[in-house]
């Protein structure tokens, strides 16, 4: 299971720092959704103010963290944000179209997160006390 969560963690890693690089410095050509449709609108909106901009900062600071190691489940607290804001952007908005991608990132980040289930142990309590 070690080398399955080490393989995991790259990938996620490599999937956000390339992907994530692209959205701040464009280098791979991304079709843009029709502008009448409700992806194009919503890409109207958010392209011209930044907000996507920012967003892909967080993926490659998340990305990095996962490739790091030792800061794996601080990149999956960055990344998990992100990630179900792709599948909910792909299944509200999209109709399901492109959603594959978003899909495997889920799917990586759910194994990672059980693969380091003693460092998110204290977010599962059912007894919290302030201090």
């Amino acid at each position: 299971m070690k080398y399955l969560y080490l393989v995991l963690r790259i990938l996620l890693g490599l999937l956000f720092v390339v992907f994530g690089a692209n959205g701040v410095h464009p280098f791979m050509h991304a079709a843009m959704p029709p502008a009448d449709s409700l992806p194009g609108k919503f890409m109207a909106v958010m392209v011209p103010t930044g907000w996507l901009h920012h967003i892909a900062v967080l993926e490659v600071i998340g990305g990095l963290l996962l490739l790091i190691g030792g800061t794996a489940p601080l990149g999956l607290v960055i990344l998990g944000p992100i990630i179900v804001n792709a599948l909910l952007f792909h299944i509200l908005l999209a109709g399901g179209q492109g959603i594959t991608p978003a899909i495997i990132a889920a799917i990586f980040e759910i194994v990672l997160i059980y693969g380091y289930r003693e460092y998110f142990a204290g977010l599962f309590t059912y007894k919290a006390k302030t201090s």
